[in-house]
């Protein structure tokens, strides 16, 4: 009898397990996502190629909001002992970024303002950074 309580036991956490690290690695391939995005859009600028451009935003868009809805409640296990700010935190910093695409996106379209572009590029990046910075503890 205690033989097959342990033995259940040890299967219900070798699953747990398993799903942590397929979140994890499914989280981590998001945020590649990410950063792939970011360079793109950074070649992009400055090799002053609009469709190179584009292709970064929609990435950047296509991870973040993955990242957000796909994980959002997995983040909850890997985030700071105040889970619900930090959740809170990134939440909104994704709103910013998703903002931040729009308006860089609406300007390469209409005003090609390199100058404004190349800002919201830099809101981007550092909406990312002070993510990491906070909930990461960079």
């Amino acid at each position: 009898m205690n033989k097959i309580i342990l033995l259940i036991t040890l299967l219900c956490t070798t699953n747990i397990f398993a799903e942590s690290i397929e979140d994890q690695v499914q989280r981590k391939m998001d945020m590649q996502t990410l950063s792939t995005g970011l360079e793109m859009v950074q070649k992009g600028i400055l090799y002053n190629n609009p469709s190179l451009t584009k292709t970064g935003i929609s990435m950047i868009k296509k991870g973040q909001k993955k990242l957000i809805e796909s994980h959002g409640e997995d983040l909850k296990k890997y985030l700071p002992m105040d889970s619900a700010f930090a959740f809170k935190f990134a939440k909104s910093a994704a709103k910013r970024i998703q903002d931040y695409s729009d308006e860089l996106t609406e300007d390469l379209n209409s005003k090609k303002d390199y100058m404004k572009i190349s800002a919201s590029y830099t809101h981007i990046m550092n909406e990312c950074a002070g993510c990491h910075l906070r909930i990461r503890k960079w």
